[in-house]
């Protein structure tokens, strides 16, 4: 019998929709389990309009300095989650955010980086370095993009978890802040992997 994972997310860049597609194709390696990521590019406020009863839904979204932005994407899949538990859905609606941004959660594949940066390319020096790039290489392009995926396996996304968490762990509670209802702290941080978390457990990949 076949196990069939579906998921509508939302994703603020292609960097995001192309990196669930590359998820997607590693767990689909084993022919009795097949994961769906619907991808859609926009801001987590489609999820109002998007959201579906019979999916868990994510938006994938940054901080990139935009913190009433930010706020406001936390309380719309917030808000959602909330009205699904009281019944209107059966399903979740995960914010899956990076603090700075998503190029921190491509270190996290092959190293641990916990110190937290001031500025949104902050990052970009240690993503050539690490993925064997040139040092102009745009890695918002695709054709780099790709490359970057070709190197990152299912054991690299087990260990990137693990540093989220290591980073999480390692703040101090006073440093928490309660956004609508959702703990966050200042950079860097995340919530990405507590989505991708739920998508390994749930085929058994952790």
């Amino acid at each position: 019998m076949i196990k069939r994972s579906t998921y509508l997310c939302v994703c603020e860049g292609q960097q995001e929709k192309m990196y669930l597609a590359h998820i997607s194709k590693l767990l689909n390696r084993f022919p009795e389990r097949v994961v769906s990521f619907n991808t859609t590019i926009g801001r987590p406020k489609r999820l109002e309009k998007l959201v579906f009863a019979e999916y868990d839904n994510a938006a994938l979204f940054d901080q990139d300095g935009r913190q009433p932005e930010f706020e406001e994407s936390i309380r719309v899949c917030q808000s959602l989650n909330r009205s699904g538990q009281k019944g209107r859905s059966k399903k979740s609606v995960y914010h899956a955010y990076s603090n700075v941004n998503f190029d921190l959660w491509l270190i996290l594949h092959k190293e641990d980086f916990a110190r937290p940066v001031t500025a949104n390319d902050a990052y970009v020096s240690d993503v050539r370095r690490i993925y064997q790039l040139g040092r102009e290489a745009d890695i918002k392009e695709e054709a780099v993009i790709s490359r970057i995926l070709s190197q990152i396996t299912l054991d690299d996304v087990r260990s990137a978890i693990l540093r989220a968490d290591a980073i999480r762990a390692s703040k101090p509670q006073t440093d928490a802040k309660n956004i609508y209802s959702a703990i966050c702290y200042d950079n860097p941080d995340f919530s990405l992997h507590e989505f991708l978390r739920t998508v390994l457990k749930e085929c058994g990949e952790l």
